[in-house]
């Protein structure tokens, strides 16, 4: 099991109104912020099947659709860190919350047998 820590703020994508370059950014500091940690932490050598759960913590929840949507940069940057395709059929992602003082991510990639 590797669990690791990013401390970035996820919003629910849906509900913002803003351009598409600031989304753009939003994005591509999340995915920085996600990549960096996920390869010290060995996410790389986790293989499928295995399960990855991607906790949002922040100072309030968000109901389960915009929950999976803020999560959408964070997903798709442990794909890519792992080198495999998010829509892979033997990786379960699982999302989960908890309110916080602080906003981060927590990230566990747990092996299946």
């Amino acid at each position: 099991m590797i669990e690791f820590v990013v401390p970035i703020k996820t919003v629910s994508e849906a509900n913002q109104r803003c351009h598409w370059a600031t989304r753009h950014r939003r994005f591509k500091r999340q995915g920085q912020a996600v990549f960096g940690l996920a390869l010290a932490a060995g996410l790389c050598n986790v293989k499928p099947p295995c399960r990855i759960t991607i906790t949002r913590i922040g100072k309030r929840l968000l109901d389960s659709d915009n929950l999976a949507g803020s999560q959408k940069a964070v997903r798709d940057t442990i794909a890519k860190a792992m080198r495999v395709n998010d829509g892979n059929s033997r990786i379960i992602w699982k999302y989960d919350q908890e309110i916080g003082k602080e906003y981060a991510v927590r990230i566990r990639a747990e092996g299946l047998k």
